[in-house]
């Protein structure tokens, strides 16, 4: 199977997010690191270790934080949601701070 991702993986430093908009149904990936992750409407909270990931299931925003220290992460989409799925990266590297 080809694997497709939204973007390239992302490099996101200590308290960093990454949003992920109408990714439902995409992979996370963790690449170094650990990051959380929390999905619209959904009270769970989903941490990634190093190799470990995690399909997203909720439709609307994800956001991806880096948990504790630094982390890389690889966002794949299904094929069919490419044109859709969009991760940004906010503020002069599209990444934004956690308030």
């Amino acid at each position: 199977m080809t694997r497709r991702f939204a973007d390239g993986p992302v490099r996101l430093d200590t308290g960093q997010l990454l949003d992920i908009h109408d990714g439902e149904g995409g992979t996370v990936e963790c690449l170094e690191g650990a990051v959380w992750i929390t999905q619209s409407n959904d009270p769970r909270d989903i941490v990634l270790n190093r190799g470990q990931s995690f399909v997203l299931d909720k439709p609307g925003l994800a956001l991806v934080c880096a948990a504790a220290g630094p982390a890389v992460v690889a966002v794949e989409v299904a094929p069919e949601r490419l044109p859709r799925a969009r991760s940004h990266r906010r503020d002069a590297a599209r990444i934004r701070p956690a308030a």
